[in-house]
């Protein structure tokens, strides 16, 4: 049976939950670049999710009519944002702010299930979040990690909601919200219900345990029932647009066969039992010690996890340990990596809250005396480093900049004199050139993308068209190319600042159709 009385505890009042969503879209406004503070998200991979994403509502289908590789929940997402005027990232910014603030509800949901925090520790809130808003690997917002681990901290909370029961298993609504969480996350992503899937592994042991077979075969059937819910819509979708074929092969084979992400071929790591748990750890490795804020949260979600609550300890210990291991797997597979993957790992924020809530409790019960000076003291230390996080934000040297100042409505200015002009990014992703022009790719394959020499396709029909002259304008990086039908026409450098911390420049080149001059 539930444990009432924990479960009480768990709601938040009213003056919690806006102090916390007031936290959450502040932070996201000063760190992302979607937000109205910048004049664009520069980033190659948001760009292209708010190109589909327009493309979508001009009646364009995903993979078939414009060619990326993410999942098409993710699209989808990004046409709704889309629906916001103008050429910014305003909507994707709105999302943001949405998950992030369900990202810290949650958090603070989880913590009070299990620790009755002080009025001041609620603070720690907004710290953490903005040391995970503002580190590198955020980069400049909008991953589709971002957008997702705050789905998973909905998950996480029923997992340590169910510890307090008597057979550590979740209520039957819990189990059909986490089937729509699932569904959503296998069409954004099929990595990312690495969790889920290792929770409800757990859930099944459990029930054999404590021999709950009628419990668990309506949880199995109320979970599929949500991940139905989720599903239909994208099938109905990509079926009524007989674009099925189109979606299955983009999203599924040449995410799997098409990537040479490289492995080990030779030693013990070449063994498949082995080089399965040994890669994920050893990339954690790599990337807590490459960047430092990752391994410190790392190293803390485990302490957190180890000095958990006494009474339920053991249960949170296999919980993290499980479905860490789980994850880290499905994460990274291969020695090759993107620093950004290791963002979905953030939703076991309340494995650190749960330490610090416990460690301010304890320094205001020894200075009791001094409940004032102690409650002032720790709101001073959450605001400065909330306030340092912050300005040492990567992304500031971007935040109100005129958009005019920036290459890609520099370029815009000139794409828009022409009438129904076509465009392509050449040997570059979308870098935000067709949201700052207003424009929607007049062809499949609008931009570079990583699979280009797996799969030749791309680059072959991109020359074809080059060689027809069929573009208005050609944007890329190098300003050396030699085409008949084109010529230079401007070039912009502008500073960039990317996940490596340093600030560098980047060469946009801008190719004009002869004929057009």
């Amino acid at each position: 049976m539930q444990n009432k009385e924990l479960t009480e505890k768990s709601k938040l009042s009213k003056k919690e939950c806006s102090f916390l969503i007031l936290s959450a879209v502040l932070i996201i406004t000063i760190a992302s670049t979607c937000s109205p503070l910048f004049p664009l998200n520069p980033w190659d991979d948001a760009n292209c999710f708010l190109t589909m994403g327009r493309g979508i509502l001009k009646g364009l289908v995903p993979y078939r009519d414009l060619y990326e590789q993410k999942g098409p929940v993710l699209y989808l997402v990004h046409a709704l944002c889309a629906l916001v005027p103008g050429r910014s990232f305003t909507g994707v910014w709105i999302l943001e702010s949405v998950m992030a603030s369900i990202f810290a509800v949650y958090s603070w949901k989880s913590v009070k299930l299990f620790v009755k925090p002080s009025k001041v520790s609620i603070g720690l809130v907004p710290l953490f979040l903005s040391v995970i808003y503002t580190m590198r690997l955020f980069n400049f917002g909008d991953s589709a990690e971002e957008l997702c681990f705050p789905l998973l901290s909905i998950v996480l909370f029923y997992a340590l909601k169910a510890m307090t029961t008597e057979y550590n298993l979740p209520e039957l609504k819990e189990a059909f919200i986490c089937g729509i969480i699932a569904g959503l996350l296998i069409w954004t992503k099929y990595t990312f219900t690495a969790f889920i899937g290792a929770y409800c592994l757990l859930i099944i042991v459990y029930s054999v345990i404590y021999r709950e077979f009628r419990k668990l075969f309506s949880l199995i059937g109320l979970f599929i029932a949500g991940a139905a819910v989720a599903t239909l819509p994208v099938l109905l979708y990509f079926g009524i647009n007989k674009a099925l074929g189109d979606m299955f092969n983009a999203y599924f084979y040449n995410n799997m066969f098409l990537y040479n992400a490289g492995s080990y071929k030779t030693g013990i790591l070449s063994i498949p039992v082995i080089k399965s748990f040994a890669i994920p750890f050893m990339v954690l490795y790599r990337l807590g010690t490459e960047y430092i804020t990752i391994g410190i949260l790392l190293i803390l979600m485990i302490a957190g996890s180890l000095v958990f609550v006494r009474k339920y300890r053991l249960r949170a210990v296999v919980l993290f340990a499980v479905t860490f291991v789980i994850t880290a797997m499905a994460t990274f597979p291969r020695p090759y990596y993107i620093y950004y993957y290791v963002l979905i790992f953030m939703f076991y924020l309340p494995f650190i809250l749960f330490m610090f809530v416990r460690a301010v409790n304890f320094l205001e019960t020894k200075l009791k005396d001094n409940q004032r000076l102690i409650s002032i003291f720790i709101g001073a230390v959450c605001a400065v480093t909330v306030s340092v996080m912050l300005i040492l934000s990567k992304n500031n040297y971007l935040i109100l900049k005129p958009a005019k100042d920036i290459p890609q409505f520099k370029f815009a200015e000139e794409i828009n004199k022409t009438e129904n002009p076509k465009i392509l990014t050449f040997d570059i992703m979308d870098a935000g050139f067709y949201t700052a022009a207003g424009i929607v790719p007049s062809n499949r394959f609008f931009c570079f993308l990583n699979i280009e020499k797996d799969w030749p396709e791309i680059l072959n029909e991109q020359n074809r068209l080059i060689n027809e002259g069929y573009y208005d304008y050609i944007v890329c990086y190098d300003d050396s190319y030699k085409w008949d039908k084109y010529e230079l026409y401007r070039v912009e450098d502008t500073p960039v600042c990317d996940f490596s911390g340093k600030l560098a420049t980047d060469r946009f080149c801008l190719y004009k159709l002869k004929s057009k001059t």
